[in-house]
């Protein structure tokens, strides 16, 4: 919970410190826009940053956003227009994403302004730059797959002159240099964020199982809104150092039988399947030429959609496999809630979300990492709409020769 300037009880006092330990600023704005409460982040990185009596406990936001010395000054006027109607409850939330320069260098937040049920807002200022690392790593994957197929014309050449050769090394140093780009923004990922947010989450959930019954309904839901935000940035980070780390290695590729993969994923997905009571048939799965750990996030990712979108009945899935000439046609049909037709390419893509994350939980990046598998096997995927509702996912292997 985050303490009011006149609430020192003890149960308020307990969730104050918990949340200070929140990365997240986060201050409480009473149906005026007066701050009446606030964590340790926001008035040290918030109001201490801006000015000495900007954004404190007590003073009203409005006062303070357009100050040349406030740290929202570069932001939007749209942005403190938004917090207005959030408290006059003409919307239930605001968000916007900007980017300012700190100590670190250049970094990117997310203003978030929540309607509250007794009136105000919350106010939540995250450091999101962790999202930005996507446009880096695609930047850099551009950059590698142009040098590589330099590189490849270059070696065609069998008489290549002085020149070519030094422009040939030229490339291979730069080559090199963007892997080791791609590993370094992978390592910051994996340590410098996943750490920090094991740390929150931990302790955010002891809160929740200990003293949950020592604290009021306010509480409870401030702890649930922190928790659930940690919680989503670290399955967005896992996800995002999936889809990294299959740049930084060649697929292992041999022989896999398609029906020992298909039988790992359901078995780490049984739980979901338990849950939801899934019912999932197959045909006998060919042997294919193929990376199996990779292949497995593919089935994986796909079975794990399917048990998700089910909608009102249980989830019903089918896998079959079809010869098509010198390749293996593949599919995964349910008969959840479908996809609607304008959706089924841009599904594929990075952070892409075509339902609520309240009603659907998830990164967005799992179709991302399935479409970025097939391909590096020489494959296509794609989805198709059946007449009789659910979705039809469809992906090809070339076949062992």
């Amino acid at each position: 919970m985050i303490v009011s300037i006149c609430d020192d009880t003890p149960e308020t006092i307990a969730c104050q410190g918990v949340l200070d330990a929140i990365n997240a600023q986060i201050a409480v704005l009473d149906r005026h826009g007066v701050i009446v409460a606030a964590n340790r982040a926001w008035l040290r990185s918030v109001a201490a940053t801006s000015d000495d009596h900007l954004f404190q406990i007590g003073t009203n936001y409005r006062d303070a956003w357009n100050d040349d010395r406030s740290i929202f000054a570069g932001v939007a006027r749209e942005a403190s227009e938004g917090i207005a109607a959030v408290l006059r409850g003409e919307r239930a939330c605001f968000t916007c994403e900007y980017r300012r320069e700190t100590e670190d260098g250049e970094r990117w937040f997310r203003l978030e302004a929540t309607a509250l049920k007794q009136g105000g807002a919350v106010l939540t200022n995250t450091d999101i730059t962790a999202h930005q690392v996507h446009a880096t790593l695609t930047r850099l994957r551009e950059q590698n797959q142009r040098l590589q197929s330099r590189m490849r014309r270059r070696q065609r050449l069998t008489r290549a002159p002085r020149q070519s050769l030094r422009l040939l090394i030229e490339q291979t140093t730069r080559l090199a240099r963007a892997n080791a780009e791609l590993q370094q923004f992978t390592s910051v990922v994996s340590h410098e964020l996943r750490e920090p947010l094991r740390t929150v989450t931990g302790f955010l959930d002891l809160l929740r199982r200990r003293y949950s019954d020592q604290l009021d309904e306010r509480a409870r839901e401030y702890v649930s809104f922190a928790y659930d935000g940690a919680a989503r940035m670290q399955s967005l980070i896992e996800k995002l150092l999936a889809y990294a780390r299959l740049d930084q290695h060649r697929p292992d590729i041999r022989p896999v039988d398609c029906n020992d993969v298909l039988a790992r994923a359901i078995g780490m997905l049984q739980i979901a399947i338990d849950e939801r009571q899934a019912e999932i048939t197959f045909d006998p799965l060919p042997t294919v030429a193929g990376d199996d750990v990779e292949l497995g996030l593919v089935f994986r990712n796909l079975l794990s959609n399917a048990i998700k979108f089910h909608g009102d009945e249980r989830p019903r899935i089918h896998i079959g496999a079809q010869r098509q000439k010198n390749e293996w046609l593949f599919t995964v049909r349910d008969h959840g809630i479908g996809i609607a037709a304008e959706d089924t390419r841009r599904i594929f893509d990075m952070f892409v979300r075509t339902h609520s994350r309240s009603r659907f939980p998830g990164s967005g990046i799992g179709l991302a990492i399935c479409r970025k598998v097939i391909t590096r096997h020489g494959g296509r995927i794609w989805v198709e709409r059946p007449a009789d509702g659910g979705s039809l996912f469809c992906f090809t292997l070339p076949a062992l020769s």
